[in-house]
């Protein structure tokens, strides 16, 4: 049974004939999950696969989402790994980074360039996108250390577990926490280091910088490092 919020009544009245503009600005936060109710309702949305495979079959100019992230969304390195992730996450990371809470000038330009029916089109596409494991452990982290701070954190520096907010085997939950598992272990650690440095300021709650502030470097790689070893997530069932 779906649970209706004020919310979802909001996005809900605005009917599927308004713009992913006007249904963003009036829901009342922007939310994760305001971003994917948007992009449920959303119709007529363009074809996100002229942005996501090169720049020549983009109408805007901008970079394609491929030429970085791979092209089946498996990242590399410091870029993260797109596929599976919720649509909802994405679009709001994308907005994120053009209000300067996400930090980076490559992806600030992106953002910047893309209207909102793109961006929605976007997260849709990367949300049911079905690829392969690609990350391992490569930044020299003690994985068992990594394990028992992934499944039981370590209280003595209050740290909580990674999987008590994203879930018990590091898949995600809803659209604000973010599945982890399988993810590039490169930019898991450069994430946990801007969310440290308050480079990168846009965790619900403030959550992610006190766990981040709890972390030493070594503690940094060895989550990271364990995180990239275990399978990531299924494509997001979006039909009910």
């Amino acid at each position: 049974m779906t649970r209706f919020t004020p919310l979802l009544f909001a996005l809900a009245a605005l009917g599927t004939a308004a713009t992913a503009q006007e249904r963003i600005e009036t829901a009342p936060v922007e939310t994760a999950d305001a971003f994917a109710q948007a992009a449920r309702s959303a119709t007529g949305l363009p074809d996100p696969l002229p942005l996501v495979a090169g720049i020549e079959a983009a109408d805007n100019g901008v970079w394609a989402c491929a030429s970085c992230h791979g092209d089946q969304g498996q990242g590399t390195q410091n870029v993260p790994r797109l596929a599976g992730l919720p649509a909802g996450y994405i679009a709001k990371q994308l907005h994120d980074y053009r209000e300067g809470t996400r930090e980076d000038g490559n992806m600030r330009f992106v953002a910047d360039q893309l209207s909102e029916d793109e961006i929605l089109a976007l997260a849709l596409y990367y949300e049911k996108l079905d690829t392969a494991p690609s990350s391992r452990a490569e930044l020299g982290g003690d994985l068992e250390r990594g394990r028992k701070l992934a499944l039981r954190g370590d209280w003595e520096v209050d740290l909580p577990s990674c999987f008590s907010c994203h879930g018990g085997s590091g898949w995600g939950v809803g659209q604000s926490f973010p599945p982890i598992a399988g993810q590039q272990p490169a930019y898991t650690h450069e994430q946990l280091a801007a969310w440290q440095g308050e480079t990168r300021r846009n965790s619900p709650l403030g959550l992610m910088h006190s766990v981040a502030r709890s972390m030493s470097d070594a503690d940094m790689r060895a989550v990271a490092d364990y995180l990239a070893t275990l399978p990531p997530p299924q494509p997001a069932d979006t039909s009910r």
